[in-house]
C-alpha cells in the first residue's frame, strides 16, 4: 500500500465516481411520484450489476497485480469488462444472492458463504473462470484456511471503524489497506496450493461441484 498508495487512491475514485449511479443515485436525483421512484430504483440495480460489480472486480485484479509486483495501469480497472464479462456479471449476481440468503437464515450461514466465496472475483479476473467453476475453486481454496479469512474479516470491521473514527477520511487508507491485504492472501494461497494442482481435490462438502 505504501509503494503504491497515491495510484490506488486515484484508482479507487475513479471508480468510486462511475459507481455512483449504483450507490448514490437517490441523492443525485430526487423522484417526484412513486412511478419515477421505482424507474431510479430499477435503473441503480442495472447499473450495479451491468457496470458496477464488474468494475469492482476491475479494482480487485489492480490490487492483485500489484501483489505480484507486475506492472498496472488505469485501463486494469476495467480488466472484467474485457477479458470475463459476463461471468463477472453472473458471479457477482449469484455471490449477492447466496449470501443474502445466508444471512436472512440466521446470520451465521451468510458469514460463512462470505468467506468460502472470497477469492470468486479474483478468480473470475484473473483466471478468467466461470462464475460456478470460480465458486469452486474459492470453495477449495478457503479449505481448513475459513479461520484466517474470519480473523481477516473482524480485523477488517475494526479498522474500518477506525477509519471512521478518524474524521471519515481514515476510511480511504483503511479500504486500500484490506483491498490490498485480501489481494495478497489471494496470491499466496496462489502460490502456496501451486505444487498440489495436478492432484485432484475431492469435492466432499462442495455446493458448487458439477
Amino acid at each position: 500500500m505504501s509503494r503504491w498508495f497515491w495510484a490506488f487512491l486515484g484508482y479507487s475514485l475513479v471508480c468510486g465516481l462511475i459507481r455512483i449511479p449504483a450507490d448514490n443515485l437517490e441523492n443525485i436525483v430526487t423522484p417526484t411520484d412513486d412511478e419515477t421512484a421505482i424507474g431510479l430504483w430499477v435503473f441503480s440495480q442495472a447499473y450495479d450489476i451491468i457496470v458496477a460489480t464488474p468494475l469492482s472486480m476491475g479494482l480487485s485484479w489492480v490490487f492483485l497485480k500489484a501483489a505480484r509486483y507486475e506492472p498496472f495501469t488505469l485501463s486494469d480497472i476495467f480488466g472484467a469488462f474485457s477479458r470475463n464479462y459476463l461471468n463477472a456479471i453472473g458471479a457477482g449476481l449469484l455471490k449477492a444472492i447466496l449470501i443474502l440468503v445466508g444471512l436472512l437464515l440466521l446470520i451465521v450461514p451468510g458469514l460463512y458463504l462470505l468467506i468460502k466465496l472470497a477469492f470468486v472475483e479474483y478468480l473470475i479476473v484473473d483466471r478468467k473462470m466461470g462464475m460456478i467453476e470460480a465458486m469452486k475453486e474459492s470453495w477449495h481454496m478457503t479449505e481448513g484456511r475459513e479461520g484466517t479469512l474470519l480473523a481477516l474479516m473482524a480485523m477488517s470491521v475494526l479498522i474500518f471503524i477506525g477509519g471512521m473514527l478518524l474524521c471519515i477520511v481514515g476510511v480511504i487508507p483503511a479500504i486500500i489497506w484490506l483491498s490490498c491485504a485480501y489481494a495478497v492472501l489471494y496470491h499466496t494461497y496462489c502460490l502456496v496450493d501451486q505444487p498440489k494442482e495436478p492432484e485432484p481435490r475431492p469435492d466432499s462438502g462442495n455446493p458448487f461441484s458439477m
